[in-house]
């Protein structure tokens, strides 16, 4: 939606797109691909969503997905951290550990992505990747940003169903995360 009318978003992210299938690797291994985009938006400056995005240390606090972090490194543009993850879903658990290099990159004044990707992994998946896609949209109301989350994932098919499951659970676990990233934000300009 860059540039549309984000006013529908406030307080209600949406789905724009969320599959899982089957994915044969070239070494014949069976995987699940998982791929979604969301959106949201948020009375709140880009700087603090960024922030929020960015603050590792609390990101366990932020989001009910992250069991655990660990960091190895942060520039503020580049950051390596080992992540714990665990998604409950009736009744089972499908948790998974995986190293992440995170980049944030600024495309423009009232823009920025901040890139995510696996670069070390469990016998759990077999890669990660995705995006924070993050743009100023302050109006006469005042602060409003714009969010874009996309995911990939190839993800070890670890008990019967998990398909069916994750395609009838796994939009709205999504979902749940830009939900969190609001209030998340929202507790940390309380704060300042």
């Amino acid at each position: 939606m860059p540039g549309g009318d984000i006013s529908g978003l406030y307080g209600t992210p949406r789905e724009i797109s969320y599959a899982v299938s089957d994915y044969r690797a070239p070494d014949g291994k069976q995987w699940l691909r998982m791929s979604g985009e969301f959106e949201g938006a948020y009375r709140a400056d880009m700087k603090d969503i960024l922030a929020t995005i960015w603050d590792f240390s609390d990101s366990p606090n932020t989001f009910s997905r992250i069991e655990s972090l660990r960091m190895f490194s942060d520039t503020g543009t580049i950051a390596v951290f080992e992540q714990r993850t665990a998604v409950r879903i009736l009744g089972f658990s499908y948790s998974s550990t995986a190293v992440f290099k995170d980049a944030l990159v600024r495309t423009g004044p009232l823009s920025a992505v901040v890139d995510f990707e696996t670069i070390e992994v469990d016998d759990t998946m077999l890669s990660t990747k995705g995006s924070w896609t993050v743009e100023d949209r302050s109006d006469a109301a005042g602060p409003s940003t714009y969010v874009r989350y996309d995911i990939e994932s190839y993800i070890n098919p670890e008990f019967p169903a998990q398909a069916v499951i994750m395609r009838i659970f796994g939009g709205e676990d999504l979902l749940k995360l830009l939900r969190e990233l609001g209030e998340a934000t929202e507790r940390r300009t309380k704060r300042n």
